[in-house]
């Protein structure tokens, strides 16, 4: 054999077993990422995955109170649900408590956001860890501290009301959860009161994201605050706004907390939104986990459905520097 020759057989001799040692590294590489992976495939599967696929398949069954007993149905829960007066009752109530805690939440958020921009020195941890305070708090002890704040009675929003000659007397004020309408207004502030720490957090970090140049630029121009805001803080803040409206929207379609320590979903029907009629029917009323579980599967169709919507129509409007 040439030198030549030898030299060609042991430079493809590498060539040969190259692919074999490459595949048994991206192999190995593959199994120890998995590796890592797993503590939170397992989660998933079993909280996530798994009660996705179990719900869908209660929402084909009819089930009796205890458990015991089931019974393929098909689409009937599903039929029973959006012929049911009862279930629109809760859509136009669940839509209203969205309307009332989404817009006023961003709103505040904003306001207080951008006020809160400006530079305070030693106290700026202080008052950023006292609006996000009630972020920390659970819903159950929201709706305690406004259930006491909003008693009739006793409570300090009617006092203020008083104190404002909103009202002669504390018995004229309104009896907060027993009228259908107020019982409403009582949820929606203690639901955009809880949320507000979260939007007012994120949105200042949106506005002191900005750079200052264009503020300069349009002192130079001779904008007012007015103008400023409105042309160089609200467009340039839209993306952290379109954020926020999409978790707000997701977080009082859920909403629960508040709504079971406050009202229970009372007056009559007043305050029962989708959510809390699907616990209802699951665990108090009825005890129906089939009906409960298609209108579950509803719920988080409407959700997607208003997320996709939003992404399709207000996400034209925000403009990314």
């Amino acid at each position: 054999m040439s030198q030549s020759e030898s030299t060609l057989t042991s430079a493809s001799a590498p060539l040969a077993t190259r692919p074999r040692r490459n595949l048994f590294k991206e192999v190995s590489a593959a199994i120890e990422g998995y590796l890592y992976l797993s503590p939170t495939l397992i989660g998933l599967i079993l909280f996530v995955f798994w009660p996705i696929v179990a719900s869908f398949t209660l929402s084909l069954q009819r089930i009796s109170p205890f458990g015991n007993r089931t019974r393929f149905v098909g689409l009937e829960n599903y039929i029973r649900t959006l012929t049911s007066p009862d279930y629109w009752e809760t859509v136009r109530v669940t839509l209203l408590f969205v309307l009332g805690t989404v817009p006023t939440g961003l709103i505040l958020a904003v306001a207080l956001a951008i006020a809160l921009a400006y530079p305070l020195g030693r106290i700026d941890p202080l008052y950023r860890t006292l609006i996000f305070v009630p972020v920390v708090i659970s819903s159950a002890v929201t709706g305690v501290l406004f259930k006491w704040l909003f008693h009739p009675v006793v409570g300090y929003i009617n006092y203020w009301m008083l104190q404002l000659g909103l009202i002669e007397s504390m018995q004229e004020g309104p009896n907060w959860f027993a009228d259908r309408t107020w019982a409403l207004v009582a949820v929606i502030v203690a639901t955009t009161w809880r949320q507000l720490g979260f939007n007012v957090i994120v949105a200042l970090a949106g506005v002191q994201n900005i750079d200052e140049s264009y503020y300069d630029a349009a002192k130079v121009d001779g904008a007012n605050a007015w103008q400023r805001i409105r042309h160089i803080t609200l467009p340039l803040l839209s993306p952290t706004l379109f954020f926020l409206l999409i978790i707000n929207i997701i977080y009082s379609f859920q909403a629960f907390g508040e709504i079971d320590v406050l009202t229970q979903g009372g007056p009559g029907r007043s305050t029962t939104t989708m959510v809390y009629a699907i616990y209802r029917i699951a665990f108090v009323d009825a005890r129906d986990r089939g009906l409960a579980s298609s209108q579950a599967y509803l719920l988080a169709l409407m959700v997607m459905l208003m997320s996709y919507i939003q992404f399709v129509t207000v996400s034209r409007r925000v403009h990314y520097q």
